[in-house]
């Protein structure tokens, strides 16, 4: 049996620990506040109190850690104590060049390296579901496919480019807090009318805007711009029914979109689409 250890015991690190103990794996953790790591000892982990000692003849180093420089930081304490052919994979979210720099260094190394960021909340990494990116080298993958599964309900492996994965999770995360900025305006909107913001809710269940995404997001992409189907002009003249709709409720997405539609608008560009609000192509 591969001996696992996992690098970060915050909530999702703990959720995947769980999940790893749940289906009889063997599992070290490490984390900078140790009592965090303690807490799984109930489930069955072993806890080290180094990351070097951690991943002492470990087949499979698994880090969940906030950023760059926590990565970097373990990284360099635990290289010595580094097995001979066991594969670190990165579920943290990072910079994609600053991934793409650190896989070139490892590799350099003799490391074997992926970058494995995932879109699963806590407690989906203690039931295995969700979604896991992974970039890096194709080998290395393929030796560790059955246990990414395992993981969670969808694996998309992205290829070799080391930095792909880094960009398509910081890409996920966009769209999450956008959705979440433009519902937070739509209750603004509901509550300084009166209307029960749950309620308001209802209406994605008939208008869907996965569609939108769908249909304007190649658009945008291409910078298809025209001929237009929803002008600029007559787009912003609905953002300005919407934020006086608002009244005084406060506000998150609707006015950095007001100002780049009049910027447009200003620069004579207010019949284009409004998929023109995208960054026009080089």
């Amino acid at each position: 049996m591969a001996r696992i250890v996992l690098i970060g015991t915050g909530l999702l690190g703990s959720g995947m620990v769980k999940h790893f103990l749940r289906s009889g794996k063997q599992v070290t953790v490490w984390n900078r506040t140790e009592s965090k790591a303690r807490e799984l000892e109930a489930f069955g982990a072993s806890v080290a109190t180094t990351p070097a000692a951690a991943v002492d003849g470990a087949d499979r180093v698994h880090i969940v850690l906030p950023d760059d420089a926590a990565v970097g930081g373990v990284l360099e304490q635990m290289a010595p104590s580094l097995k001979k052919g066991a594969i670190i994979i990165n579920h943290s979210t990072t910079l994609p060049e600053a991934t793409r720099k650190r896989h070139e260094r490892l590799s350099a190394q003799g490391v074997r390296y992926l970058h494995a960021p995932v879109f699963m909340s806590p407690q989906m990494a203690a039931d295995g579901v969700g979604l896991m990116l992974v970039s890096g080298r194709e080998t290395d993958f393929e030796d560790v496919r059955e246990e990414l599964q395992e993981m969670t309900g969808e694996v998309w492996y992205l290829g070799e480019r080391a930095d792909l994965a880094a960009a398509y999770k910081l890409f996920g995360n966009c769209m999450l807090f956008a959705i979440s900025g433009g519902l937070a305006d739509i209750i603004s909107m509901a509550r300084a009318n009166d209307i029960d913001a749950v309620e308001a809710m209802k209406l994605f269940t008939k208008f869907l805007p996965g569609n939108v995404v769908a249909a304007r997001g190649p658009r945008m992409a291409r910078n298809e711009v025209s001929p237009a189907s929803f002008e600029i002009k007559m787009a912003r003249k609905d953002v300005r029914l919407m934020m006086t709709a608002a009244k005084d409720q406060p506000l998150v997405g609707l006015p950095g979109i007001a100002k780049r539609m009049d910027e447009l608008i200003e620069a004579g560009n207010g019949d284009l689409d409004i998929t023109a609000i995208g960054p026009a192509a080089k």
